[in-house]
């Protein structure tokens, strides 16, 4: 069982990358300070905060603005490599808001932060779950539609795989998969409960269902 998630942590901010909880995530380290934030962060609770990059910044600032709201993340796997490089996975545990960043001799960035209410599944009320069974439903069949437009020999393979996630951890993984922008997936992250994210996943979809028929339209018109 993992120990209690801490509320001080080092962050790596990425400009592309969004994470979520029931994630995992593969990460390779190279730069210097975050050599430094991981070989801390194994030897420490094993927690790294992910958050986005405001967009058109210089990743390389050392305080490049990013968003308030991150998911922390626990490292599950990692290898140290012989130049000193790292292969992390890193698994979404919860969502969190900025409280602020915290002053450190150390060369990566550390934050206070509170942690946002992600209840699982079976926390949920009736009502609530039954209709988070019902968006599932809608979620399952747009990803087999665009599986089976672009990649049908994986269809089956990707149907037995979200039978097996609860509605909240197939949503996670749909918008951490999804084919969209960081912005979209940082708003998706923000969302403030499973429903509102459900409803705005359902929304993204249906944008890029009525994008794709509109690039079928004939362009002259008679």
């Amino acid at each position: 069982m993992n120990s209690p998630l801490p509320t001080r942590f080092p962050i790596f901010p990425l400009p592309d990358v969004v994470l979520f909880p029931d994630v995992r995530l593969p990460l390779h380290i190279f730069e210097p300070r975050y050599r430094a934030m991981t070989r801390d962060a194994i030897d420490g609770e094993g927690a790294i905060g992910m958050v986005l990059l405001q967009p058109d910044v210089d990743p390389r600032e050392t305080c490049a603005p990013i968003f308030d709201t991150g998911c922390l993340g626990r490292i599950v796997k990692h290898e140290e490599l012989s130049d000193g490089r790292f292969m992390l996975v890193l698994e979404g545990e919860r969502r969190f808001r900025i409280e602020c960043e915290e002053d450190s001799d150390a060369p990566y960035r550390s934050v206070r932060a509170e942690l946002l209410p992600d209840p699982a599944f079976d926390a949920l009320d009736e009502a609530t779950r039954f209709t988070l069974t019902r968006a599932r439903g809608e979620l399952e069949r747009r990803m087999l539609s665009i599986a089976r437009t672009h990649r049908p020999d994986a269809a089956r393979l990707l149907a037995d795989r979200m039978r097996a996630l609860d509605p909240i951890a197939l949503l996670h993984a749909i918008a951490f998969g999804l084919d969209c922008g960081p912005l979209e997936k940082q708003g998706l992250l923000e969302a403030p409960d499973p429903l509102s994210r459900a409803h705005l996943l359902g929304r993204l979809f249906e944008f890029r269902e009525a994008e794709s028929q509109l690039s079928f339209t004939p362009k002259n018109v008679n």
